[in-house]
């Protein structure tokens, strides 16, 4: 899924300000800056490098990212480009979904996974999510099949892996090909494998916020099909094979940069250790927060959910959202309106009541701060800022 969230790019340098005489700590969604300072040394080398030497379109780095995350998550191809949405539109062109094809997907997740579908000329068939995790529910993926459906995108929603068993018993009896937007999930796995391994093609973002974000916008394609990887390589350059200005098929410009894949290689020996630490911090929260009126996400003992957020649920949520602001602690809300029920999506015919879960999980989610760096003692102040407001409120 892609995933905007520009407001909690930068942390204040103030960390701690008084207020009527009590600290009161400022916290954001995510320290960009902490986890730079950690990586400042090989980013910096790598820049230099490529400056230097003048290489700057998928030279080096392209490679040894491509073949990084190719290794990690157990796929032959890997193959990067400008930005998640990319990815998601290069996969979906990959599988040759055309106008009027349709294509399941869930309504609650990020702007990207259904718009790629309609600008490919598809057309997105939304079905709901499961109460349990907010992922999308396997049942209702056979019931909206359609001699039409020519894909089925599925969103690992802030990095927990889909109930992928029963997605890809319904792929392999309808012969009906499987898009894992695993832009929120690098890293989550089980032991059948990691996110970007189970289907035929899966879409990730290297955006700045993510578990493994860059210095700007990226993207990878990664598939185990061979046939697939090797005409989103020629998509990805404007259809061109391997001799130049000779194009094969109409694609696309969308290549990574080499100054962002060279960010991208010195920060990817951290991402087990910063995934580790995310799930920490939500087991940390779930220990400390699993007495007040809240829903709290499930932590897997597998590694099928690395916490890209962590997300509680409460009818209190703007109540909730607004107090904890008030105390400098920046939340999110991913994501506030479901897409059956955007302006655009408006000709699917679609109307509120359509999908109750998604809808009620868009008026009650709500993300407090779960990145690597949090010390713990912003941990404790969270933990103890959210019990204010329940105990003020007399819940």
């Amino acid at each position: 899924m892609y995933y905007c969230e520009f407001q909690c790019l930068y942390v204040k340098n103030n960390h701690q300000l008084k207020i009527k005489g009590r600290d009161m700590m400022n916290i954001p969604m995510i320290n960009l800056k902490a986890q730079y300072r950690k990586t400042k040394k090989d980013i910096m080398k790598n820049l230099t490098e490529i400056l230097s030497e003048q290489r700057l379109i998928l030279g080096k780095y392209c490679r040894l990212l491509e073949e990084s995350i190719s290794a990690y998550v157990g796929v032959p191809e890997a193959i990067s480009c400008a930005n998640g949405t990319d990815a998601l539109i290069l996969s979906l062109m990959a599988l040759g979904i055309k106008e009027g094809d349709e294509v399941i997907t869930t309504p609650y997740t990020f702007f990207a996974t259904a718009s790629s579908i309609a600008l490919v000329g598809g057309r997105p068939v939304f079905v709901d999510v499961k109460e349990k995790d907010l992922n999308i529910d396997p049942e209702l993926i056979s019931r909206a099949i359609t001699k039409k459906t020519k894909a089925i995108i599925i969103v690992h929603l802030f990095g927990r892996l889909c109930d992928m068993d029963e997605i890809l018993k319904i792929s392999k009896a309808h012969n009906i090909p499987v898009v894992e937007d695993m832009a929120q999930a690098l890293g989550s796995g089980n032991a059948n494998g990691k996110a970007g391994s189970f289907g035929d093609i899966a879409a990730l973002s290297f955006y700045p916020t993510k578990n493994l974000g860059g210095i700007g916008e990226g993207g990878m394609v990664l598939t185990k099909r061979h046939d697939l990887g090797k005409k989103v390589r020629k998509l990805r350059v404007h259809g061109m094979g391997d001799t130049t200005y000779h194009h094969e098929m109409i694609g696309m410009n969308s290549r990574l940069d080499e100054i962002k894949a060279a960010a991208l290689v010195a920060k990817f020996p951290f991402l087990e250790e910063w995934n580790r630490k995310r799930i920490d911090n939500a087991i940390f929260y779930n220990t400390n927060l699993k007495d007040l009126p809240l829903v709290l996400p499930e932590i897997p003992d597998d590694g099928s959910h690395i916490f890209h957020h962590y997300v509680v649920r409460t009818e209190k949520r703007d109540g909730l959202q607004s107090f904890l602001k008030e105390k400098g602690i920046q939340t999110g809300i991913y994501y506030p309106i479901p897409l059956h029920l955007q302006e655009c999506f408006r000709y699917l015919g679609y109307r509120d009541g359509s999908f109750p879960i998604s809808e009620r999980a868009a008026k009650e989610s709500l993300a407090i701060p779960v990145y690597p760096e949090l010390k713990k003692t912003e941990k404790d102040y969270i933990v103890r800022m959210i019990r204010g407001y329940f105990k003020e409120h007399g819940l």
